[in-house]
């Protein structure tokens, strides 16, 4: 063979061969009228289907509803996904109560950033082990190869000042410029309207940082709720595993928020996740908390499998992701 173009497979059965070859020996192969085609080779990836999912991840990957009956305390569904064919390549800051960083199921992923309140460094109510879990837990998460920094600006009863979210974005924010890597700011704090936290996850959006945040689950429209109202952020509501908005029934203390702010609904109801106490914990939490990492969770596998994008373009895509008229007991005015 001539030093132009070098076999390295021949494929018998199918007529063909695969070769390294100079781009003149391609272009002459080509135009052969023997020569079906010429194309250059290309990466390819193994998908991979994990059986012992939660509720909440199997649905997001699916377009069906999942079969009546289905019970969101078995731990038996599907989740189909595609691997990342390279490291932790997408970081996520997880604003909350902390995260149990030691938890088996992050798999040394997960690491602590800072705290601002001057609370302890450690998760010491849960809900953010929880919310980190349900974004990156190798068996409750979603996006099974992502990082997670742990933020801690709440206190130990889930409770904060406005001031340290707002630290904590803006640390968040900086750590991502300075590493360059695609990286999502998941906040599922929610309040009343704050002109200072909508400006502050406005801004963050605006220097390419992903920022996903919860509707809220005061059973209201959420149009008067921070930072949920911020226009440039992904607002996320909750449903049930009978794909219903959570605590939508007038039996119910609490329900996902709604209205015209809210771009998209994602599983809330009977979550289990990563949990603290232990490295083994587990516990399941209801909530738009809950939904919000989902879509945390989806995007940051979308970055890692799909390559950088900005802010603009992946709420347009998780919205075109969103199967439409899926759910019930959705208000009129939510999108």
């Amino acid at each position: 063979m001539s030093s132009d173009l070098r076999v390295t497979h021949s494929y018998n059965a199918l007529d063909g061969y695969a070769a390294h070859m100079t781009d003149a020996r391609a272009a002459e192969l080509a135009s052969s009228p023997d020569v079906a085609m010429v194309v250059p080779d290309g990466e390819c990836q193994g998908g991979s289907t994990q059986a012992d999912a939660p509720w909440g991840i199997s649905r997001i990957s699916r377009k069906d509803k999942l079969p009546k009956g289905s019970s969101a305390s078995s731990l038996d569904y599907t989740f189909d996904y595609r691997t990342p064919n390279v490291p932790a390549s997408v970081d996520v800051y997880v604003i909350d109560t902390g995260v149990n960083v030691a938890h088996v199921d992050f798999g040394g992923r997960a690491r602590w950033g800072v705290t601002y309140g001057g609370y302890k460094n450690r998760d010491t109510h849960g809900h953010g082990t929880h919310v980190a879990g349900i974004i990156a837990g190798q068996r409750y998460g979603v996006a099974k190869n992502a990082s997670i920094i742990a933020v801690r600006v709440l206190d130990d009863n889930n409770h904060g000042q406005w001031s340290d979210t707002i630290a904590g974005v803006n640390w968040s924010v900086q750590q991502a410029s300075k590493s360059g890597r695609p990286s999502i700011l998941s906040i599922s704090i929610y309040g009343g309207a704050s002109q200072a936290v909508d400006y502050a996850v406005t801004k963050a959006v605006s220097l390419g940082v992903h920022v996903v945040v919860c509707a809220g689950n005061d059973k209201r429209d959420a149009y008067n709720t921070s930072p949920a109202r911020a226009p440039a952020v992904i607002t996320v509501g909750a449903t049930d595993i009978s794909d219903s908005r959570w605590g939508w029934n007038k039996s119910s203390a609490k329900g996902s928020n709604f209205g015209s702010v809210v771009d998209i609904f994602a599983p809330g109801a009977d979550v289990p996740s990563t949990w603290i106490g232990s490295n083994t914990a587990t516990r399941r939490l209801s909530g738009t908390s809950m939904a919000t990492p989902h879509v945390s969770g989806l995007i940051a596998h979308l970055l890692a499998v799909e390559g950088p994008r900005t802010p603009v373009y992946m709420r347009t895509r998780i919205k075109q992701l969103a199967v439409r008229g899926a759910l019930i007991h959705i208000p009129a005015n939510t999108k």
